[in-house]
């Protein structure tokens, strides 16, 4: 068994137990009765019932009449939608996006920046059998990958100043090594390449490559990312994902540009 969360003073556990409930649905691809969730969830009966019966009352979870089975809601989309396609960049992203993803047979995705962390907002998986998915809303330390590097990379001196503040005490960046000198180096290899990498991070078997995309005014806005098992991460491929970001990233800034005047 997992041991049980530990959670800071300023945090609700309430909270962050329906925000685990809400997850173990896997973005709405599976439903669970309650046994199953309460399982999952590693609660007690009681507790998972009241968090599913509260979230089924707020339109967030539904519950099957015929089963009892819960499910998302599509309630969770009066959430996100507007946000997900704020200023038409995830619309605008996935041509370019599927494009890389056939030319590298992996997944590819596109990032943006919410304060010290970065958010998956639209991604196209690989149809290999052995792949890394990153889902939409995914969120990470902006920190960690390369991907992240990438957004870092537009932040101005003061802001990137306090990053590493953060950076210190950050139970990530002890966890993987992260250290101000080791951000600082990611940064100056994307400032000479154009595209930054990492592996395992976010995910202990994965690699990936990324870079950032500009608006007109050369601002970073966000980032494009090519994930793969470590297995086929390797100078061959490098040399032909890396390519096809820069190339993906470019796009989506002249477009984005082009929408957004």
């Amino acid at each position: 068994m997992k041991p049980p969360k530990k959670y800071p003073t300023q945090y609700l556990q309430t909270v962050s137990r329906a925000v685990a409930v809400l997850r173990a649905f896997n973005g709405g691809t599976r439903d669970m009765s309650l046994k199953e969730l309460t399982n999952e969830l590693q609660l007690n009966k009681v507790t998972t019932f009241r968090l599913a019966r509260t979230l089924v009352y707020e339109g967030l979870l539904s519950q099957d009449p015929q089963n009892d089975r819960y499910s998302l809601s599509f309630g969770c989309l009066a959430l996100v939608d507007a946000m997900l396609d704020r200023n038409s960049l995830a619309e605008i992203s996935r041509k370019h996006l599927r494009k890389a993803r056939d030319e590298t047979g992996e997944t590819v995705t596109i990032l943006v920046r919410e304060g010290w962390d970065r958010v998956v907002i639209a991604s196209e998986p690989s149809f290999q059998p052995v792949r890394y998915v990153m889902e939409v809303g995914r969120r990470n330390r902006l920190y960690l990958s390369g991907s992240g590097a990438c957004l870092v990379s537009g932040m101005d001196s003061e802001e990137l100043e306090a990053l590493c503040l953060f950076m210190e005490n950050d139970p990530p960046s002890k966890e993987y090594g992260l250290t101000k000198r080791v951000l600082l180096d990611r940064l100056e290899f994307i400032k000479s390449f154009g595209w930054g990498t990492a592996q395992g991070e976010w995910a202990a078997e994965a690699a990936g490559v990324a870079a950032p995309a500009y608006d007109k005014n050369g601002k970073v806005f966000a980032a494009i990312a090519i994930a793969m098992p470590k297995g086929r991460y390797n100078k061959e491929n490098i040399e032909k994902y890396a390519p096809a970001a820069i190339e993906a990233a470019k796009l989506i800034g002249e477009e984005f540009d082009a929408i957004n005047r």
